[in-house]
C-alpha cells in the first residue's frame, strides 16, 4: 500500500511477449547475483570511441585521461565532459572517490557510453556520504550502461534515530525534457548504505517522526533508495504538454543492501505538490497516474527488466519497498532474491503488464511507519500482471492483492509459507479482478490461509486448483459472494471448505517434506527456489491428477516442467505422472 495507515488507500506489452516471459520460468538453476566483494574487472564489449581512464591515487586533472599510465584523478573532472557515444569511462579498481560522478553527454542505439572499472582488486568505490543528492547521477541523457561500481551516500548518524535521512540516493536516472530517453543498463554494481527520507503518500501526520512523513503526496514520496528512475518538469506551476518517458531499463546481477526508502524504484511525474497548509503548489499532469485502465493521460514508462539481483534491508529499520514498480508498461521482475524488506519486497502501483516470476522473497516486515509486510503486492491501478513461480516465504503477508480503484491480476503456480499474518490477503476493490489457481500455500502458525475483510470482499476472486495445506485446525478462509472456490485441496490440519467448491478434497496431502527450513536464497547462490520443492506432492498425494485443464496456463509449473504430464494436478507443482494412488 502507499501510505502507513490501512485507512489510506493506495503501454500494453503484447501477449506474445508475455507468453515469451513465461518460459523463462523453464529452470530452477540459480543465477547468482554480483557479490559484493567481486572483481572489478570486466570485458566491455568494444566500440567506436574513446576511453578514459580515471585513477583516485595516481591520476592528474592536466593529463588526458586516455590511458591507464595518464589517468584523470578526481569526479570532478569526469563530470566537465560531454562523453559521445561509444565512449567509455573507467575507473581504477581498488580506487574510492567522495561526491559525485555525473558525466554529461548521450550515446546512441548499438554504440552507449559504458562507466565500468578496470584493473583488479575491489569495485572502484563511489561516495556521496550525504553531501549530494546522487551519487552517481544521469539527467536528460540517454545510452548509458553502469557497470561494476560500489556506490553508497550515507549521512553520518546523529544522536537522533532518523535524523541524518535526507532526500538521497545512490544511482538515479531522471529527466524533463519531454522526450524519451533510451536504454540505461545498471549491470554488477553494489548500492549500499543511502540514508534516504521516507515520505509516504497518504497516512496520518500524527505518525511524522524524524527522517519519516506521511501525506507528502505522489511526487514527494517513495523516490530515495538505492536505485532510482524518475522524471520531473522544469517548472512544476507551467509543465509541458508533454511527459518525459524512460525506455529499456535494465538492472541485472547486483546487489542492493540497507538502503531507504527504497532498493529499487521507478516513478513518473504526476504534478500534486502542496505547501506546508496542504494547498496544490503544481499544476497536475496525470502522467504518473490512472483514472481507468484506458486513461490516455497516463504516460508510464516502458520495457524495464530487473532480473538476477539481491536486494536486503535488514540492516535499516527505514527500509519500506525492495521493489516499488509503479508508472511502468511491460515489465519482467525476474529471478531476484528480496530478504528483510519493510513494507513489501515487491510492489507494482499504477503499472501495466507486469511479470513477477521466479523470485524468492522473504521476511518482509513492517518498517518506519509502514502499514504492511507483504512478499508481493499488485496494488493501485494495476492490469495484465502475471505473479508466477515465486517462493515467498516468512514474511508478514504472503501476496497481497490490493488493487484499488481497478486492475486484474492472474496469480499462478506459486509456493507460499510461513506467511505469518495474511498468507493470501484479498483487499482489492469492486472494479477489480483476480485468477489465483494452481498455488500451493503451506500455513504452519496463521489463523487465516485466505484473508479478506468489508468492501475488499466486492471484488471478484477466483480461486481453483490451488492446494491450501495448513498446521492450524480451522484456520479460515474468507468467502463472499464474489469469492469463487473450486477444486481446491483443503488439508493437513482440517480445514473449513467453501461451499462454492463442490469438488474440494480434504486430508493429507502428502508433501516432500512440509518442514523446510532452507538453504534461502542469499547474494551469491541467488534464489534458492529448489528449497520450496519440499512442498511437491508424493506419490499416492490426492494432489496428483485431481486438478482441471487451465488454457494459457504459461506452459509450465513452479519446478519448470512441462504442462501437462498425464492429468493436471492441483497445486505449484506437478507429481509424477501417474502418481496418484
Amino acid at each position: 500500500m502507499t501510505s502507513g495507515r490501512r485507512s489510506v488507500r493506495r503501454g500494453r506489452r503484447p501477449l506474445g511477449l508475455l507468453a515469451a516471459a513465461a518460459l523463462g520460468a523453464a529452470t530452477l538453476v540459480a543465477h547468482p547475483a554480483a557479490a559484493h566483494t567481486a572483481p572489478a574487472t570486466r570485458t566491455v564489449p568494444a566500440a567506436k570511441g574513446t576511453t578514459y581512464y580515471v585513477d583516485s591515487r595516481s591520476g592528474d586533472d592536466g593529463a588526458p585521461g586516455t590511458s591507464a599510465a595518464r589517468a584523470w584523478r578526481s569526479l570532478d573532472r569526469v563530470g566537465r565532459t560531454t562523453f559521445r557515444a561509444g565512449d567509455r569511462i573507467l575507473l581504477k579498481a581498488g580506487g574510492s572517490w567522495k561526491g559525485q560522478l555525473w558525466p554529461k553527454g548521450s550515446g546512441e542505439r548499438n554504440r552507449p557510453i559504458v562507466i565500468g572499472g578496470y584493473g583488479t582488486g575491489p569495485k572502484p568505490r563511489i561516495r556521496g556520504e550525504g553531501t549530494v543528492d546522487d551519487a552517481v547521477r544521469l539527467f536528460n541523457q540517454e545510452y548509458w550502461e553502469i557497470r561494476d561500481l560500489d556506490v553508497s551516500n550515507e549521512a553520518p548518524a546523529t544522536g537522533t534515530p532518523g535524523e541524518n535521512l535526507r532526500d538521497l540516493r545512490g544511482i538515479h536516472v531522471s529527466g524533463d525534457d519531454s522526450r524519451r530517453l533510451d536504454h540505461f543498463v545498471i549491470d554488477g554494481v553494489d548500492v549500499h548504505d543511502v540514508t534516504g527520507e521516507v515520505n509516504w503518500i497518504g497516512g496520518d501526520v500524527s505518525g511524522n517522526a524524524p527522517g519519516v512523513r506521511f501525506k507528502t503526496g505522489w511526487d514527494r514520496s517513495k523516490r530515495t533508495g538505492g536505485i532510482v528512475f524518475d522524471t520531473a518538469v522544469p517548472d512544476i506551476t507551467a509543465p509541458p504538454s508533454a511527459a518525459t518517458v524512460l525506455h529499456d531499463i535494465q538492472v541485472r546481477n547486483s546487489t542492493v543492501r540497507d538502503t531507504s526508502f527504497a532498493g529499487i524504484v521507478v516513478k513518473q511525474y504526476t504534478g500534486d505538490a502542496k505547501d506546508a497548509n496542504g494547498a496544490p503548489v503544481a499544476v497536475p499532469t496525470g502522467w504518473g497516474t490512472r483514472t481507468s485502465p484506458d486513461d490516455t493521460a497516463f504516460t508510464p514508462h516502458t520495457d524495464i527488466t530487473i532480473r538476477n539481483n539481491y536486494i536486503s534491508q535488514g540492516g535499516t529499520a527505514y527500509g519500506c519497498n525492495a521493489m516499488y514498480l509503479t508508472n511502468v508498461r511491460g515489465a519482467v521482475v525476474d529471478h531476484n532474491v528480496v530478504d528483510e524488506a519493510g513494507t513489501s519486497g515487491i510492489e507494482a502501483y499504477y503499472a501495466d503488464d507486469v511479470v513477477i516470476q521466479r523470485n524468492e522473497v522473504y521476511r518482509t516486515e513492517q518498517k518506519a511507519g509502514g502499514a504492511d509486510s507483504n512478499g508481493i503486492d499488485a496494488d493501485k491501478g494495476t492490469t495484465r500482471v502475471r505473479i508466477q513461480y515465486n517462493f515467498v516465504h516468512d514474511n508478514g503477508d504472503g501476496i497481497l492483492l490490493c488493487q484499488f480503484s481497478f486492475g486484474d491480476v492472474v496469480v499462478r503456480y506459486n509456493i507460499l509459507s510461513g506467511n505469518s499474518r495474511y498468507p493470501l490477503y484479498l483487499h482489492s476493490d469492486r472494479a477489480a479482478s483476480a485468477e489465483v489457481y494452481n498455488n500451493t500455500v503451506h500455513n504452519p502458525a496463521s489463523r487465516y490461509v485466505v484473508y479478506g475483510y468489508g468492501s475488499s470482499l466486492n471484488a471478484r476472486y477466483d480461486l481453483h486448483d490451488n492446494a491450501f495445506s495448513s498446521k492450524v485446525a480451522g484456520a479460515s478462509l474468507t468467502t463472499s459472494p464474489t469469492i469463487t472456490y473450486t477444486n481446491n485441496f483443503y488439508g493437513g490440519a482440517p480445514l473449513p471448505v467453501p461451499a462454492t467448491d463442490p469438488t474440494a478434497r480434504t486430508g493429507d496431502p502428502l508433501l516432500v517434506n512440509p518442514e523446510v527450513s532452507g538453504p534461502y536464497g542469499t547474494a551469491d547462490s541467488g534464489p534458492r527456489l529448489g528449497t520450496a520443492l519440499g512442498f511437491a506432492p508424493r506419490p499416492g498425494s490426492p494432489l496428483i491428477g485431481t486438478g482441471t485443464v487451465i488454457p494459457d496456463n504459461g506452459g509450465r509449473d513452479y519446478r519448470g516442467a512441462p504442462l501437462y504430464r498425464g492429468r493436471p494436478d492441483v497445486g505449484a507443482v506437478e507429481g509424477p505422472p501417474g502418481g496418484r494412488a
